[in-house]
């Protein structure tokens, strides 16, 4: 299954993190719209109790529960429409860029289908190859092979070429039995074109592929001397092939 990762939204030097929710699309504990909004934890607390007509439970806030070395415990979590909503009550600079960021930025990224259709899992060549103990060729020869093609590409950081990335479902469907480990990263839709890299031993013999080469000089007298003989050896032909057609 796909696991659904928090959505951060950086607001001036903070970073805010939206954990995605089935029901209200992404929730953020108190603290996290603090951090927002560019003000205290109190401040929400403050806004929640006193405005509880217009922050009402279920649309504008759930209780959640939440991990703690001390055991569980329950916590306020602000859905998009509080969030939202409290932007009516704060008054600052940041206030304003964290509602307008999450009331035009945020919900419009989530209405997308983001949460209910996550990016498929994917894998690279390379990848496969270390699960797999193949070459990355013959990884990409065999999922060819399969009628699986690669979906997204990504950018190789050593050389900044072009790599393919294929569905980790499809490849699994062709090695149910091994264990992968998903490609992490920036995956980008559709596939580049990979550029061949050429080192600097290809590049030289490349270079060279063209150039004429000097053969070798026989200065002995002993190389002389076999020459001598087999142009002499070449001269007795002609002569016998002159003769023949007087």
């Amino acid at each position: 299954m796909t696991q659904i990762l928090p959505y951060v939204l950086e607001v001036g030097t903070q970073e805010v993190v939206l954990t995605p929710d089935p029901t209200h699309e992404f929730t953020a504990t108190t603290e996290q719209v603090a951090l927002g909004y560019g003000v205290s934890q109190e401040n929400i607390r403050s806004h929640k109790l006193t405005k509880a007509d217009e922050l009402i439970e279920g649309k504008h806030w759930v209780v959640g529960n939440t991990n703690t070395p001390g055991g569980t415990q329950q916590v306020t979590l602000w859905t998009k429409r509080g969030i939202v909503r409290l932007g009516f009550f704060i008054r600052s600079k940041q206030a304003r860029q964290f509602r307008d960021m999450a009331e035009d930025l945020v919900i419009d990224y989530f209405s997308k289908g983001q949460i209910q259709n996550p990016s498929p899992e994917l894998i690279s060549a390379r990848g496969v190859s270390a699960a797999v103990g193949i070459p990355p060729r013959h990884a990409s020869t065999t999922l060819r092979r399969h009628g699986i093609e690669a979906t997204h590409h990504f950018l190789e950081a050593r050389c900044g070429a072009p790599a393919y990335l294929y569905s980790l479902a499809d490849v699994q469907a062709v090695w149910p039995d091994t264990v992968f480990t998903p490609y992490q990263g920036e995956a980008r839709p559709g596939v580049a074109p990979v550029a061949r890299v050429v080192g600097a031993a290809a590049r030289t013999k490349a270079a060279n592929f063209h150039q004429p080469r000097l053969l070798p000089t026989d200065t002995s007298t002993e190389q002389l001397a076999r020459r001598l003989l087999s142009l002499e050896a070449q001269k007795k032909a002609v002569l016998r092939e002159l003769a023949a057609l007087a």
